[in-house]
């Protein structure tokens, strides 16, 4: 997605290509639990999930039994990212077996535009309630509002059809969505206004949002009900990332700055975030850690690493 983009954008764009992924996506709204007395102050932790790139390392050396150490750790929830040849029946039959749920699946959008049929198919079969679009392909980022008004009227016609098979279409930010388009707005303003609340919905990324200057409570509140979905990631070195970003936006060429991390070992405040959790009408939070199998320990130790401290933080 060009300079704006996080590091793992294009490479992760390719792979999702190649593997041809399956779609996900059910009807919106109506799944968010509040807890017996009609409202919580924190999420429902078995809406607690894990993106699977995370383990991606893992998941080509082994595939079923990858998916079932992450059941072992204690995620009851997985957003695919490709599923490595096996049928949709075999997908589900493995969830089943694990008593997992995979209510979404990144799928890029070349799939999308070209073979929507096949995906709407594995998607139900599979019993995803969300098609996530984890970026926009081969695009540049749109750097103006009326092309960003022209990406929405796609997504506006995608979730249409969607919709009416019972599904709902999300689209996974990074960083390169907050580039100022003019008159105070950034592309993620477009994007969001220009959209049906009915028929596309939005899978935050915390850290990409942080990372581009953005607070994302200011964007919960903006817009609350349209990110029903988070990537939770946790970075050090934040400011670094931060300033490199910003350099980005000006036309700098992109370098890697910060470090990933498991959730509760960066600098981002979640407390803050998930204070916020009901205004953004939040039914899944994923776990995300790009390049994860590089952190001490491998992916599987990232992700057990970052289920401990959300079941701290949330229980």
């Amino acid at each position: 997605m060009g300079t704006a983009e996080n590091p793992r954008a294009t490479g992760r764009r390719r792979f999702l290509i190649d593997l041809a992924a399956l779609g996900g996506a059910a009807a919106l709204g109506g799944c968010v639990r509040r807890g017996t007395g009609g409202g919580s102050a924190k999420p429902a932790l078995d809406r607690l999930g894990v993106q699977l790139y995370t383990v991606m390392d893992q998941m080509r050396q082994d595939f079923e039994g990858t998916v079932e150490k992450v059941a072992a750790i204690g995620y009851r929830n997985v957003e695919f990212a490709g599923y490595f040849d096996r049928t949709p029946e075999q997908v589900r039959a493995l969830l089943d077996r694990l008593h997992l749920a995979a209510p979404s699946s990144h799928i890029g959008m070349d799939q999308l535009r070209s073979n929507l049929e096949a995906q709407i198919h594995l998607a139900q079969v599979v019993g995803h309630r969300y098609i996530t679009a984890p970026s926009l392909g081969r695009m540049e980022v749109p750097t103006t509002a009326d092309a960003w008004k022209r990406v929405a009227e796609e997504f506006n016609r995608i979730g249409t059809t969607l919709k009416e098979r019972g599904l709902g279409l999300a689209f996974h930010s990074h960083s390169g969505e907050f580039v100022d388009v003019g008159g105070g707005r950034k592309g993620m303003d477009v994007f969001v206004a220009e959209t049906d609340p009915s028929l596309v919905t939005f899978e935050i990324d915390l850290l990409w949002a942080e990372v581009a200057g953005e607070d994302p409570v200011a964007w919960i509140e903006r817009y609350p009900g349209r990110f029903r979905m988070w990537h939770v990631k946790d970075m050090r070195e934040l400011k670094a990332a931060q300033a490199q970003q910003a350099a980005a936006f000006r036309g700098a060429p992109s370098q890697r700055a910060g470090q990933i991390a498991p959730v509760g070992s960066g600098e981002i405040d979640f407390g803050r975030i998930f204070a916020h959790w009901q205004r953004s009408g939040l039914e899944y939070y994923f776990v995300e850690h790009d390049a994860a199998q590089q952190w001490p320990g491998g992916s599987l130790a990232s992700i057990e690493a970052s289920y401990r401290y959300l079941h701290q933080l949330l229980a």
